[in-house]
């Protein structure tokens, strides 16, 4: 007869938890890096509602940075694996989202701290994609099992 239980998260997840709750509560605390990015792609191209776009792309980098949060403290709480993927699904739209930067047409109009920050941002939610995603360790109770 053998007893299992939950997964305990291992250093490795909660530094991963740790990177993508700072860069949660970044996209919460004011303009996120996933938001300047729309704000600074979207002009770029002749769409009528700019203004929509632009709010719209605030509004999904608010909802991703609350999503991040919220999975962090669930995950770190109770070792949920779903909300783990909630996170690290949460940090992939928004990375996608920052790397809107690097296709700004004209690079030149931009400033090269811009380039450097969104380079940041980017390697961060990489690394805290695969720690929060890496294996937890598996504790197995056995009784009577050789």
């Amino acid at each position: 007869m053998s007893t299992t239980t939950r997964p305990q998260l291992t250093v490795r997840n909660r530094v991963g938890l740790v990177i993508a709750g700072v860069l949660g509560a970044a996209d919460l605390s004011g303009p996120s890096p996933a938001a300047v990015a729309t704000l600074v792609f979207v002009p770029q191209y002749s769409v009528e509602p700019v203004e929509l776009l632009v709010l719209a792309g605030f509004a999904v980098a608010l909802m991703l940075g609350l999503a991040t949060v919220v999975g962090v403290i669930v995950t770190w709480i109770r070792g949920n694996r779903i909300a783990a993927r909630v996170v690290a699904a949460a940090r992939v739209v928004s990375l996608l989202m920052t790397a809107l930067v690097f296709l700004v047409q004209g690079q030149g109009q931009l400033a090269a701290w811009v380039f450097v920050i969104a380079a940041a941002v980017v390697i961060l939610d990489i690394v805290a994609i695969i720690l929060v995603l890496s294996r937890p360790v598996q504790s197995h109770l056995t009784h009577g099992d050789p």
